[in-house]
C-alpha cells in the first residue's frame, strides 16, 4: 500500500512540476514599466493595484498611469429578520495611460463579485480583503493587457 502511495505521490509530482505554469505577472518580458502619476478614490484598491504595477519592472518605454477607484458593498439579499444575507462587491476603475503626455488609453472597467455574510465579522472582513485581492489582480492584469497591445502595435 505504502509503495503504491509513493508511485502515485511521485507520479503527480512530476506531472504538475512539468506541466511549465508560471503565474501571468510573474516571468513575463514586457518592454514597458509603470510611473503612477495620480491615483484618486480607494486607497486600498489603488494601492494594490499599484503594487501589482511596480512588480513590472520592464526596460524600454514608460507609461504614465492615473488610477480612480470606487468602492461599494451592496445588500442583496437579507433573511426574515432583516440582517443582510447574500453581499457584492463593486471595484469600479477609470484609468488612463499617457505616452509622452498624450492619452492613448482610457478606460473604466467594473469588477464585482458576490459573497455570503458570515456571522464572524473578523472572518467575513477576511474574506472581503481576499476578494478584494483577487479583484484589483483582474484589474491590473487588464491594465498591463492594454498596455501590451499598444506596446506590440508599435
Amino acid at each position: 500500500m505504502k509503495r503504491v502511495f509513493n508511485i502515485v505521490f511521485i507520479s503527480l509530482f512530476l506531472i504538475t512540476t512539468g506541466c511549465g505554469f508560471t503565474p501571468i505577472l510573474v516571468k513575463s518580458n514586457y518592454n514597458f514599466s509603470y510611473m503612477i502619476e495620480k491615483s484618486i478614490g480607494s486607497e486600498r484598491i489603488n494601492s494594490n493595484i499599484v503594487e501589482k504595477l511596480k512588480a513590472l519592472s520592464g526596460s524600454g518605454k514608460t507609461y504614465s498611469v492615473t488610477l480612480n477607484s470606487t468602492e461599494t458593498k451592496n445588500i442583496l439579499s437579507k433573511d426574515s429578520k432583516g440582517d443582510p444575507n447574500i453581499l457584492e462587491i463593486v471595484i469600479n476603475l477609470n484609468y488612463s495611460i499617457k505616452d509622452n503626455g498624450k492619452i492613448i488609453v482610457n478606460k473604466n472597467l467594473t469588477q464585482r463579485s458576490t459573497y455570503n455574510n458570515i456571522a464572524d465579522k473578523f472572518e467575513l472582513e477576511k474574506s472581503e480583503d481576499i476578494l478584494v485581492e483577487n479583484l484589483t489582480t483582474s484589474l491590473a492584469q487588464d491594465i498591463i493587457s492594454s498596455t501590451s497591445e499598444i506596446s506590440n502595435d508599435n
